[in-house]
């Protein structure tokens, strides 16, 4: 296996050849007295008092700055925090550095299932006489697919039926495919997947400073996968009908050297030991029982259709020293968040509070500050 770095001029020449496959602060005294937190406002709190936990715990200083960070101010000596009901907000970071890693790791994987494939004709050029395997004029050699994703390439595909195994079509009516061409564009991939966070178009990604384009310093193990299925369905002499019968599947898993600008393949420019292989065999396809002709049984063209899915995975990578985002976590998390629609954290944390503790944690002048500040969210 060898990565070559192609030339612009080669890179044209060689994707002539590829066949075509296929989203307010009030004026005036403020009175502090403890009220119960009403219905309506639980629902809205969610995630200051994990964040001044977070921050070392609940002194007054890191009180204020989460308090205006949230668009409210504090007047001096017009709250009263308890400071036994706080939530410890060290574990609520941890919890969020946990989603924020289940959302990180969705991202590293991508996949796409094609049922339609263009040019599907018969498996077999013509009729035979000799029975439902008979394997001559086989129609089929293998696929080419070419991925494209905003106007590039990112993967082109070729494979053929394998021509050192021939035998095995008469010996068990199987055959073998094997990986011709292989051309993929990391930097064009679908990686980071930010569909699997259920975020699917550029509206939800425009107002985010964040970076969702591949980086070898982000992601590293990149690889690049194929599943082939192969059905059919015929008729035989009991006139009993087979109705879309697997005949046998076929994958493949790549793996992309680190920093591989273009990874290109070509069998017959590998040595034997280095080639990629495509593991599995299929059934040659049955022929459809006929009518007799002239006396004579007759066999069909053999029906049959494919199913594909191609892959992409990576992992991320954890050295801090190299991966910014992971450096910077919680930034990352907070843009994923706006990228989802999710919400401000401030929602979240009064909601946590209430929920785990059931109890006043704030007194009336923090409520009302908190009602008018959330009341449209």
């Amino acid at each position: 296996m060898k990565t070559i770095l192609i030339p612009t001029l080669l890179l044209c020449l060689l994707g002539s050849c590829f066949a075509t496959a296929q989203d307010r602060t009030s004026e005036g005294s403020w009175q502090v007295s403890v009220n119960t937190m009403e219905d309506g406002l639980r629902g809205k709190i969610s995630n200051v008092a994990r964040e001044i936990q977070s921050q070392g715990g609940p002194e007054r200083s890191v009180i204020a700055s989460v308090f205006a960070a949230a668009g409210i101010s504090l007047v001096s000596n017009a709250v009263e925090i308890v400071s036994s009901e706080v939530v410890r907000l060290t574990t609520y970071r941890k919890e969020q550095q946990k989603e924020w890693l289940k959302m990180i790791e969705k991202e590293c994987s991508y996949s796409d299932e094609i049922s339609s494939v263009k040019g599907l004709n018969d498996f077999y050029a013509g009729t035979s006489s000799y029975g439902a395997l008979d394997p001559s004029g086989i129609n089929f050699d293998g696929i080419s697919v070419r991925g494209m994703r905003d106007g590039k390439e990112v993967l082109y595909l070729s494979c053929h039926i394998d021509t050192t195994r021939l035998e095995h079509l008469f010996r068990h009516s199987k055959f073998y495919l094997v990986l011709d061409t292989l051309c993929f564009y990391p930097y064009e991939c679908h990686l980071p997947n930010l569909s699997a966070n259920d975020i699917h178009s550029r509206i939800q990604m425009a107002d985010t400073e964040r970076d969702n384009t591949f980086s070898y310093d982000e992601r590293e193990g990149l690889t690049v996968g194929m599943d082939l299925v192969l059905k059919s369905s015929w008729i035989n002499e009991a006139i009993l009908v087979q109705d879309n019968v697997e005949l046998g599947r076929f994958n493949m898993e790549v793996k992309i050297p680190q920093n591989t600008e273009v990874f290109v393949y070509s069998r017959k420019n590998t040595p034997e030991s280095e080639r990629i292989q495509i593991n599995g065999d299929c059934f040659i396809v049955p022929r459809s029982f006929m009518p007799l002709s002239g006396g004579e049984r007759m066999w069909g063209t053999g029906e049959y259709n494919i199913s594909i899915n191609f892959t992409e995975k990576c992992r991320f990578n954890l050295d801090k020293a190299k991966n910014a985002k992971l450096k910077n976590w919680h930034k990352d998390y907070v843009q994923l968040r706006k990228m989802q629609n999710k919400g401000s954290e401030v929602e979240e944390y009064f909601e946590t509070v209430w929920k785990q503790y059931g109890n006043t944690i704030i007194k009336t002048t923090v409520k009302q500050s908190l009602t008018t500040a959330t009341k449209n969210l």
